[in-house]
């Protein structure tokens, strides 16, 4: 398809709240109208009724201070009927306010004109002086004929309220019945949708799906795309073939990298043999030859004796060329294989190494090991051995250090090494980078030793502040030795 899955969405997405949109227009317009029509009709209906009880209440109450004034004659009771007189006339005026229809104004009229008798016959029985008998059945005739329109102007208002009650539920019971029908059609709209939508996006994930199982059945790289297109879909399933090639590339390179490490692994240990081997010849053979001409010569200047002068001196001179060749061999067999490695361990052969170093450079030396409780593998204790050799050999050409420290840290995971120095120090970042102007071939053998074991390399220093080589090699990987 042209359009991606987001606009499909959209577009779906859209429609569905546009319908709803309207449904909920059409609802809410109609439950709205149903709550207002019903509200003013209660309204106008409740105040219609409670001014009629007022009004109701107030005759009644009117009539008996009537009554009591004609039978007592006494001016309070006047008072408070003629007090009354005026809630009868505000209650009036207000019931004459409301909307009534043509039967409820025509029964209103009716209600004033025999309020208007009412006072009438309570004037005429005031100047007359009726008895007070006369005048109280007057008065209770007229009122009872009020009470009675007014009871039936209030049974009107509830009625009609009951009317537009049923009214309000029929049209709320309409516009349920037709927002049901549209939810119903919206129902079906967004199936109908979702059900395209769902077509469009699971028939390709099916094909990448079938692409998917292959791989992981028997390993098959795909050679082409599960489909292709402008969608999200196509667009992962090229993601994924490119993916699986690059991963079957990177396979093959991760291959050939174990290939190389374990070739320069076996470099190495060839190295360090060939190395050992050329220590012993050299021990066995020219050591001993060295030592016997050193013995030959002493010997020969001792049956000599002492009158020979040039003869003697001569002898002298060669038996000191012969030890100093002698210790110089001794210091290179040292170098090449150090004995100590292979019989006692790392930590004993630096210490021989540092004492070593002390003498020769007058920089002192510590060694400390933390954990070390057992011997390490022998690539390990080789390439450890190495590095640690070559950092002392950079601190004394460089480095114008009068101390230095070589701590060795064993965890369960890995070996730490640390060769620390007082020295001037350098700028680190001059050789951060593979062609930084300070990173010599010393440097760069003790980083290559930490890669081939899977270890770390890093160097921290700042000028005038000395400088620090840390290295960690990993143990879970290496063999035991």
């Amino acid at each position: 398809m042209k359009l991606t899955i987001g606009a499909r969405l959209v577009g779906g997405f859209l429609i569905v709240v546009a319908l709803i949109a309207i449904i909920g227009m059409i609802a809410l317009g109609g439950l709205r109208e149903v709550a207002s029509r019903y509200d003013q009709a209660l309204h106008r209906y409740a105040d219609r009724a409670v001014v009629a009880l007022e009004l109701e209440v107030a005759i009644l109450d009117q009539v008996r201070a009537q009554k009591n004034y004609l039978l007592r004659g006494e001016s309070a009771y006047l008072g408070e009927a003629r007090k009354i007189a005026r809630r009868v006339g505000a209650a009036r005026t207000r019931l004459g306010a409301q909307p009534l229809e043509k039967e409820d104004r025509a029964r209103f009229d009716r209600i004033e004109s025999a309020i208007d008798d009412l006072d009438a016959t309570f004037d005429i029985g005031v100047r007359s002086r009726q008895s007070a008998e006369t005048a109280d059945h007057l008065l209770r005739g007229k009122a009872a004929g009020i009470v009675l329109e007014l009871d039936q102007l209030v049974a009107r208002a509830e009625s009609q309220a009951q009317a537009a009650q049923a009214a309000a539920a029929a049209r709320a019971q309409r516009t349920r019945a037709v927002t049901l029908t549209l939810i119903v059609a919206l129902g079906v709209i967004a199936i109908g949708l979702g059900v395209a939508l769902s077509l469009s996006v699971t028939l390709p994930l099916k094909r990448l799906q079938s692409q998917i199982t292959g791989l992981a059945a028997n390993g098959a790289v795909p050679s082409e795309p599960a489909t292709t297109g402008r969608d999200e879909v196509a667009r992962i399933a090229m993601a994924f073939h490119e993916m699986v090639q690059t991963a079957a590339l990177m396979k093959e390179m991760e291959t050939r990298s174990r290939r190389l490490a374990a070739l320069s692994t076996r470099v190495a240990r060839a190295q360090e043999e060939e190395r050992e081997r050329i220590a012993r010849e050299l021990h066995d053979g020219l050591g001993q030859a060295l030592t016997a001409i050193k013995l030959d010569v002493t010997a020969a200047r001792r049956n000599l004796g002492g009158d020979l002068g040039d003869v003697s001196e001569s002898l002298e001179k060669a038996r000191r060329v012969a030890e100093e060749s002698l210790d110089e061999l001794r210091r290179m067999v040292f170098d090449l294989r150090p004995p100590a490695l292979d019989h006692l361990g790392l930590v004993a052969a630096l210490e021989s190494y540092c004492r070593a170093f002390e003498q020769r450079f007058k920089i002192a030396v510590s060694v400390s090991a933390d954990g070390l409780k057992s011997r390490l593998p022998f690539e390990v204790e080789t390439a450890l051995y190495r590095i640690s050799q070559e950092a002392l050999t950079n601190i004394s050409k460089h480095a114008e250090a009068s101390r230095c420290s070589l701590k060795l840290q064993h965890t369960r995971d890995e070996i730490a090494l640390v060769v620390q120095d007082n020295g001037r120090g350098f700028d680190a970042a001059a050789i951060a980078e593979p062609n930084g102007s300070l990173r010599g071939i010393g440097i760069l053998s003790m980083e290559r030793r930490a890669e081939d074991l899977g270890g770390a390399f890093r160097i921290e220093s700042r000028p005038g502040e000395g400088t620090a080589i840390l290295v960690a090699v990993p143990l879970s990987t290496q063999g035991k030795a």
